[in-house]
């Protein structure tokens, strides 16, 4: 400033500044409107920012901290009032969903639990454990009711049957074994997967079951005699196993996901692909249709919950509590909050919705 004003004259000064006062004048209306044009622009982006920020975060409600080891699986009890979860500390926890009070501990696995599933009526939880066994249990009072030990390697995976008569359990020991829920008999033992069977779904009408694993593909076959309908590739590049399945609400669709880091959406009779999300950069682990059928949940390797669109992919809702690997869902029955269990050792319950 110093500078410049040097070489300005005391005779110069006065007609430059009334130069320049004049060009003011003659320009002020077009300053002021491309001003106003500026702050409304602004704000739309503030306004579109807040609002898309809001829409990509979860908001965590609840959070349960006393399990002593990695958290690897939770479910919600079929009214909404619980929440149980299992864990690498050799625990299943049950938890009051709306407070987080703990109502029990069932301390009966000898080894890390990986697998846990709700009877449809709530009132007992099977749980699969790497001691090769699975335990049918009463949810409320931890009494044991029966200890299947038809497996010969680790339990990775437990679900329930919709009538409640059967379970059905996959092993590292390459089967699925379907049988009766409260003595233990072995009904159906399926051995068409050539390696570790990670992960199982029933359909919602209780005629068949999916399964995958490490060998890349889903089968969809008859839960009463075995029978294959359908065998899928999930990916053709070896190495990619399939970690997690959800079958939608109506039947129609089944959801896989697993190494390669997407969610395939196919056809759950002809193995037709809808569509593949690929909203996630790491390995996916764990899936979950929301009642409705309108979103799927997904949880990964990079410490995220996805919450997207079934039909075309586009993601509504990015939860980015955990701080470590995500390894199980559970959306609430009701569809308004998701249960996120995770390698941090906590399980988060947030809104799934606005």
């Amino acid at each position: 400033m110093d500078i410049r004003r040097s070489r300005i004259s005391r005779h110069d000064y006065p007609i430059q500044r009334r130069s320049f006062f004049r060009t003011i004048q003659k320009t002020f209306p077009l300053l002021t409107v491309a001003s106003i044009l500026i702050c409304v622009v602004l704000l739309g982006q503030l306004y579109y920012a807040s609002v898309s920020r809001a829409n990509q975060s979860g908001t965590a409600s609840l959070i349960y901290r006393q399990h002593n080891g990695f958290v690897s699986v939770v479910a919600w009890s079929p009214d909404g009032q619980y929440v149980a979860s299992g864990s690498w500390d050799h625990t299943i926890r049950v938890w009051k969903a709306k407070s987080g009070e703990l109502v029990n501990i069932y301390a009966g696995h000898n080894e890390l639990v990986d697998a846990l599933a709700w009877s449809p009526d709530g009132k007992y939880i099977a749980s699969g454990s790497w001691d090769r066994t699975v335990q049918v249990w009463n949810a409320f009072t931890g009494k044991t009711m029966l200890t299947y030990t038809g497996h010969r390697e680790e339990v990775s995976t437990v679900a329930w049957s919709p009538n409640g008569l059967y379970i059905a359990s996959g092993s590292w020991d390459h089967t699925v074994q379907v049988w009766q829920a409260f003595t233990g008999q072995r009904l159906i033992n399926y051995t068409k997967h050539v390696d570790f069977v990670n992960t199982l779904a029933w359909s919602p009408d209780g005629t068949k079951i999916a399964s995958g694993g490490r060998d890349t593909n889903v089968m969809v076959w008859d839960a009463k005699t075995g029978f294959t309908y359908l065998n899928y590739n999930y990916i053709t590049t070896p190495g990619h196993p399939i970690n997690a399945l959800a079958w939608s609400p109506d039947g129609t669709k089944i959801a896989s996901g697993g190494r390669d880091n997407s969610v395939q959406v196919w056809d759950a009779t002809t193995g037709k692909l809808y569509l593949t999300y690929t909203g996630h950069s790491k390995e996916i682990n764990a899936l979950a249709w929301s009642p409705n059928g309108n979103e799927i949940a997904s949880g990964g390797f990079d410490n995220l919950v996805q919450v997207w669109n079934a039909d075309d992919g586009t993601t509504r809702l990015t939860f980015n509590g955990h701080t470590d690997i995500v390894t199980t869902l559970a959306w609430s029955p009701n569809g308004r909050q998701i249960a996120s269990g995770s390698w941090d050792k906590t399980i988060q319950i947030w809104k799934a919705v606005g």
